[in-house]
């Protein structure tokens, strides 16, 4: 009875238990076996390491594949942008630098801005420079599992329910449907491990002081920050926000004056110093997402796209009612992850009796609230909410279904000690135990039943080097290609049969290099949309110059501005009829026609004379100009003010170059007269350019380098 007793002290500020159910459980106890001893309950210390325990072993477990490296996790953006972003990861980190900059794709790209590669998440770093990708995927994945699910145990024992309960609470969060449907998006997967953590240590500052649990908070904060993934992050504070607030309303009413107080210095310290930890990340970030066009930013159809329909709650229950995509057989909305909400029959039938509790009832306001959330396009608080900076930043409305996986899983421990309160339970400890395993084991099978068909483990064979990618390696002089593959490839594409049943379809991706795949083999390419990247990403005023460089030679032959950015060969599917070269006869690699552009420009040269335009239309209009008068060699567009370089197209400049790393050329030059001088990469407002040390200007020349 003294381990009961010690439950019920941890959960009083969580709401009290009614004084009479509390002695009639405790006669129940003593009533149970006439004239004998009750038998002493087991130590927390043993119960707690027993529940940590599973769910660090649990993971390891069912995905022993994964992690014994047998296969690799192969699934949609793991293969077209996570799995080539680690790839450059583990080759900066073992050269000894940060990945700022990716020469392999969009003709450049400073990937560490762009935030999903994690430059500077300490548990990306170590886990990528320990493991080659795709190794690192796999390990990646599996280790936020166990976060998500320790954390969540212990956040739950703190509030004050019994271990079985919070190992519950931490196995339905950490092998839910919602994370394991955005397994793909590693990003999110891993920045959402840390939400209870953060909520952890947020309630611990509450209770204890601000020190030293606040800092811990914002080092939590931070950690999920620097994931790479800001929507994520965003909702995380939102949930920590009302976390503080339900505090300061479930205070009694002479505490709240200083309960103020004690909420603005919690609040401010793990948002103010977590900031400042991931400010390398966030600033980075932001500039770059002020430089792309990645939707209509506050537009109502932009905030509500792929929201919540009232039908998807039928997900509750039958998690497959519409079909999956990993079988084939999916009927529903576009992007099926992002509509998975499923965290077990069993537990869901927990979470309603735990809602139904004094203690589950703010619990039980919150998923329900997340749940409107996540159904944005009928939700009329949108029409307000696509003005408030935050909300009208993000699309996919669904993914406050992580607010409400949350809530659920503190539920599904409450529901527990509801159930184990019962009158037929409570005379019995091995009906309690008894139940328990029942409930662990289908509560188990049932979850990762479906895990097993959002997390696909294929065969090593589907990362093996492309034949294309290694034709091209051959040639170790600097180059670029570009590269289109053999059928539109997008995040909705899936392999023929399902990825559960083919997970080894994914290699028809990787062996046509669609999207950001050449990264992975370091394969440097341009192109735009399906030809070579997320091109959401990029720099909108760069999209005429490289949709025109494509279009002009897919559709007429004219590899002129392609040349410009320095494409040497052109890899088109096998017998393509929209593209042909007279006179220039293709190699065949993998499904690909290779031809081989001699015209390609060099990594630097030099020009003589420089036109300037006044706007970004005029200055494309001129290039396309001067590439239909082949005088693209001579003459360079800029926007920029510059002294204008005149001379003979026969003046002499003698140029070598050399890479310390991506993010670095050094050039020397040796000019008989004023020239610009001009670096084959994409520009980008983080260059900087220095002439003998001193800083030089740096311009965009024709519209692109």
């Amino acid at each position: 009875m003294r381990h009961r007793a010690s439950w019920q002290g941890a959960a009083a500020g969580w709401g009290k238990i009614d004084n009479d159910m509390k002695r009639s459980r405790a006669s129940r106890g003593n009533a149970g076996t006439p004239g004998a001893a009750t038998p002493p309950p087991p130590s927390k210390e043993r119960g707690d390491a027993i529940a940590v325990s599973a769910l660090v072993l649990l993971p390891l477990v069912l995905f022993w594949r994964a992690a014994l490296l047998r296969g690799f996790i192969a699934h949609s953006d793991i293969c077209y942008f996570f799995e080539p972003a680690k790839a450059l990861l583990h080759e900066s980190l073992r050269a000894g630098r940060l990945p700022l900059w990716s020469p392999y794709i969009f003709g450049g790209y400073p990937m560490a801005a762009e935030g999903q590669i994690a430059a500077f998440y300490p548990v990306s770093l170590l886990i990528s420079w320990l493991l080659p990708s795709p190794a690192a995927v796999n390990w990646l994945l599996i280790t936020h599992v166990i976060i998500g699910g320790v954390s969540m145990y212990a956040l739950a024992r703190l509030l004050g329910q019994t271990p079985f309960a919070a190992w519950l609470a931490g196995f339905v969060f950490s092998c839910s449907g919602y994370l394991f449907a955005h397994s793909h998006h590693i990003s999110l997967f891993c920045a959402a491990a840390w939400l209870p953590l953060i909520i952890l240590l947020v309630e611990r500052a509450w209770r204890n002081g601000a020190l030293p649990a606040a800092p811990l908070a914002a080092l939590a904060w931070a950690m999920s920050a620097l994931c790479g993934h800001p929507q994520t992050t965003f909702y995380t504070t939102l949930v920590l926000l009302f976390w503080i607030a339900w505090r300061m309303v479930q205070a009694r009413r002479k505490e709240r004056k200083w309960g103020g107080i004690r909420a603005l210095g919690v609040v401010g310290i793990t948002l103010g110093l977590g900031g400042g930890v991931a400010a390398v990340q966030l600033l980075l970030t932001r500039d770059l997402a002020l430089a792309v066009s990645h939707g209509d930013r506050g537009s109502l159809q932009y905030v509500t796209s792929f929201s919540l329909q009232f039908e998807h709650l039928t997900g509750l229950l039958a998690p497959l009612w519409q079909g999956s995509p990993a079988f084939g057989d999916y009927s529903g909305a576009n992007y099926y992850w992002e509509y998975v909400l499923y965290i077990g029959l069993v537990p869901f039938a927990l979470a309603v009796i735990g809602g139904l509790t004094r203690t589950g009832w703010t619990l039980l306001g919150l998923a329900l609230a997340a749940l409107w959330m996540a159904m944005g396009d009928t939700n009329p608080l949108y029409h307000v909410l696509r003005f408030v900076p935050g909300f009208a930043d993000f699309r996919v409305p669904a993914r406050h279904l992580l607010t409400f996986t949350f809530a659920a899983a503190l539920l599904v421990g409450w529901g527990w000690e509801r159930i184990r309160q019962a009158d037929w339970l409570a005379a019995s400890r091995r009906r309690v135990v008894v139940l328990a395993c029942i409930v662990a084991l289908v509560s188990i099978a049932d979850l990762a039943r479906l895990d097993y068909t959002l997390a696909p483990i294929s065969s090593p064979e589907v990362y093996r080097k492309p034949e294309a990618a290694a034709a091209l390696q051959m040639d170790p002089t600097w180059w670029r290609a570009l590269v289109v593959p053999p059928r539109p490839v997008t995040a909705s594409w899936i392999p023929e049969g399902g990825w559960a049943r083919n997970p080894d379809g994914w290699c028809e991706v990787r062996q046509s290099l669609a999207l950001d795949v050449p990264q992975s083999y370091r394969v440097p390419v341009v192109g735009w949309g399906l030809l070579g990247g997320y091109a959401g990403f990029s720099h909108f005023a760069q999209i005429p110059f490289y949709r025109t460089a494509v279009r002009s030679a897919l559709e007429s032959g004219d590899l002129s501005l392609l040349s410009l950015a320095g494409v040497r060969y052109i890899l088109v599917a096998k017998k393509d009829g929209r593209f042909n070269l007279p006179g220039r006869p293709a190699a065949q690699a993998g499904p690909f026609d290779i031809y081989r552009n001699d015209d390609a420009f060099p990594r630097v040269f030099a020009v003589h004379r420089v036109r300037r335009c006044d706007t970004r239309t005029e200055a494309d209009a001129a290039v396309r100009a001067l590439a239909a008068e082949g005088k693209l060699r001579e003459e360079a567009v800029v926007l920029q003010p510059l002294p204008s370089p005149s001379v003979g197209a026969d003046a002499q400049v003698s140029l070598t170059y050399e890479e310390p790393r991506p993010e670095r050329v050094v050039v020397e030059a040796s000019a008989q007269s004023d020239a610009l001088l001009v670096l084959n990469e994409r520009y980008d407002n983080g260059w900087r350019a220095f002439c003998d040390g001193r800083p030089a200007p740096l311009v965009e020349v024709d519209g692109a380098l």
